[in-house]
């Protein structure tokens, strides 16, 4: 029998076993997907290494080659021994401000990310700030990348520069008509809806012309620690409209005072055509550049379809991050602190040789 028409009875045989066999027959499909033709263009990670992958989706997220153990554990509740990654590791449980328990493991990084978000909520590792992992495959949140302080503030302040520089040149080319057109593109996609994410603790709802707000979700569907993150404001810096270009940015001011500064919060929603396409409209990336002033980035898809302006030099953006890393690393060389590193929430993840796949090894296939 062909090799693929194997799989393909493999698949339905296990399909109809018990529900708890029916996850493993996913994991196993996707276990062997490299042999079919590839067609997803997150899947990045070539086959001739041993792949951690998404237990959800299959879908792969690292080499295990690039396990490295975490610089600072001072904050870890419990450890245990994981044999998969090594015979000398350890992994580490944490507790977030909710109690919820997460048992990391280190990477030096990770690949196919649906996207991240930056968050200023202090973290298990000192003076570092987070971005959310998502798996490219299922979407789900699989672990943390997390930046030091001091390399997150390089990297937005030539991130910033860059930006500013390009925004000038391109507002002198920026089409009104164009401008107008994804306007109307937003409303009716978006007039009347709101959209949302999670973000480790968080919650984030964008309320298209009305408001933003941020809080916490528990179990029981209860919100606690629920705040504005501003109120829509149509008129209220339609002079500053060029520092949008030729993307549909709507501002929110008047929200919770923040203690911080004894300001009040306000929110700048950018709607665009993200790099990633996803199908349908999401929240890609929470930034906060400034004290309780935010950045929030949507992917509206079908503005996708509208004629292509010139985005962001992705590869200057790279440039600049590998300069700002340099700089840290050859000043904190003594410390032997990491720039940036990854953190995958294990529960969340396999790796190929784990022993709990033993018995998809040991399928025998027909001739």
């Amino acid at each position: 029998m062909p090799r693929i028409d194997s799989l393909l009875v493999l698949l339905l045989a296990l399909l109809s076993a018990v529900s708890t066999a029916a996850t493993k027959a996913a994991a196993v499909w996707n276990l062997f997907s490299n042999e079919l033709e590839k067609t997803d263009r997150h899947y990045e990670l070539k086959n001739d290494k041993t792949i951690v992958r998404c237990r959800s989706c299959g879908a792969p997220v690292a080499y295990k080659s690039d396990f490295i153990d975490l610089h600072d554990t001072s904050k870890a509740v419990r450890s245990r021994h994981e044999a998969v990654l090594g015979d000398d590791v350890e992994l580490y449980t944490f507790v977030n401000p909710s109690k919820a328990e997460f048992e990391l493991a280190g990477f030096k990084e990770v690949v196919g990310l649906e996207g991240d978000v930056f968050s200023k909520t202090p973290t298990v590792f000192a003076d570092y700030s987070s971005h959310d992992i998502r798996c490219s495959g299922c979407k789900k949140h699989i672990g943390w990348e997390f930046y030091h302080d001091e390399l997150e503030q390089c990297i937005n302040t030539q991130l910033a520069e860059s930006f500013m520089t390009k925004l000038a040149s391109q507002n002198l080319l920026a089409s009104t008509a164009e401008t107008e057109t994804k306007k109307e593109i937003v409303r009716k996609e978006l007039e009347g809806q709101c959209v949302s994410t999670v973000i480790g603790w968080w919650t984030y709802k964008v309320c298209y012309g009305k408001e933003v707000r941020q809080f916490h979700q528990e179990p029981d569907g209860s919100r606690t620690n629920e705040w504005s993150m501003g109120v829509f404001v149509p008129k209220a810096r339609e002079t500053d409209a060029s520092d949008a270009g030729t993307n549909v940015v709507h501002y929110f001011d008047g929200g919770q005072h923040c203690d911080e500064n004894g300001d009040l919060r306000s929110t700048s929603v950018v709607y665009t055509c993200c790099q990633l396409r996803p199908k349908d409209v999401m929240i890609e990336k929470v930034d906060e550049p400034a004290m309780c002033k935010y950045l929030i980035r949507v992917c509206v898809p079908s503005l996708c379809d509208t004629k292509p302006v010139k985005e962001y030099d992705f590869a200057e953006n790279k440039e600049n991050i590998g300069l700002c890393k340099e700089t840290f690393e050859t000043f904190h060389a003594h410390a032997k602190l990491p720039s940036t590193f990854s953190t995958l929430h294990w529960s969340s993840v396999i790796s190929e040789d784990s022993s709990e796949l033993d018995w998809a090894r040991r399928l025998q296939f027909a001739n």
